[in-house]
């Protein structure tokens, strides 16, 4: 069970193209989304009989999210997830330097590298009976 408490948490913008590419990468992993990607890939080759597959890919990336989008909101029986990867992409990204996960009080690194006393692995506490001869 995750705890909902989380340390220093701050807004940052980020870029329009440091966004893109991180939604872009978010859809090319959500296997809902894969179909799409196939589909849109195929239409960019049939238009395209004569280019390159690196230049396919490129032009894919750069077309689908539009594609996409119209796709899905044309598509009211589409899964909620794919309404909300179609949507606007926001450019304020809620970060956290730390997190409590079951007690335990993780860092990124950022903020483990300023703090003076830092713990680089993992501990486990055990007991065991031994017996020596």
């Amino acid at each position: 069970m995750i705890s909902k408490s989380s340390k220093g948490v701050h807004v940052i913008s980020k870029s329009r193209e440091e966004v893109s590419q991180a939604h872009l990468y978010i859809l090319n992993n959500t296997d809902e989304v894969l179909p799409y990607l196939d589909a849109h890939k195929d239409i960019v080759k049939y238009k395209n009989p004569r280019q390159s597959e690196k230049w396919v890919l490129i032009e894919n990336n750069i077309t689908f999210m539009s594609w996409f989008k119209h796709q899905i909101m044309n598509d009211p029986s589409t899964y909620e997830t794919l309404t909300w990867l179609a949507n606007s992409l926001k450019f304020d990204v809620l970060c956290c330097s730390g997190y409590e996960v079951n007690g335990c009080l993780f860092y990124i690194k950022s903020q483990d590298d300023r703090s003076t006393i830092q713990n680089s692995g993992a501990t486990l506490e055990e007991e065991f009976m031994q017996f020596s001869t």
